[in-house]
């Protein structure tokens, strides 16, 4: 077994070649995933209404992914719900991302979250909603929660 100190991933390592006239363009078979994928991002809002609460288990949707959608990771920010709540994102009823991955949204929040390899492997075969499940507590009145959610769409 060797001790590695440097390491190349597949695509890098089909583009070297090709750069070192050593490799061809057949190295990437049908160019799925490799070439004329296209990175989209859905973003969308929500405000919790003045006098309001969004409820512990609240279903929060924040977006509608296309069929043929490859979720990547999401983007999650909010300014301070004054509890600390924790969410869930779930595309259609599946959890993407680990439970409770969203934490404590008792001041402004920004994560940075990958979607779990289950979700990422395979394309959508319909299209498919995006929710948070609020949970542990309520969010305040006048919090705002930004979802941007990173996908491919293959040609």
């Amino acid at each position: 077994m060797a001790d590695l100190s440097t390491a190349s991933g597949v695509n890098y390592t089909k583009i070297a070649a090709l750069a070192a006239k050593t490799g061809s363009m057949s190295d990437f078979v049908d160019g799925t995933n490799e070439w004329g994928t296209k990175l989209r991002v859905m973003l969308d809002t929500y405000t919790v209404p003045t006098g309001d609460t969004l409820h512990s288990d609240a279903v929060l949707t924040m977006g509608k992914l296309p069929k043929g959608a490859r979720p990547l990771a999401f983007y999650f920010a909010q300014s301070g719900g004054g509890e600390a709540a924790v969410g869930t994102i779930k595309i259609g009823t599946t959890d993407v991302a680990g439970a409770s991955v969203l934490t404590d949204m008792s001041s402004n929040t920004e994560q940075l979250v990958p979607a779990l390899s289950t979700a990422s492997d395979s394309v959508l075969t319909a299209a498919s909603v995006v929710t948070i499940t609020i949970a542990t507590q309520d969010i305040d009145a006048a919090t705002v929660l930004v979802l941007a959610t990173f996908y491919l769409v293959e040609d």
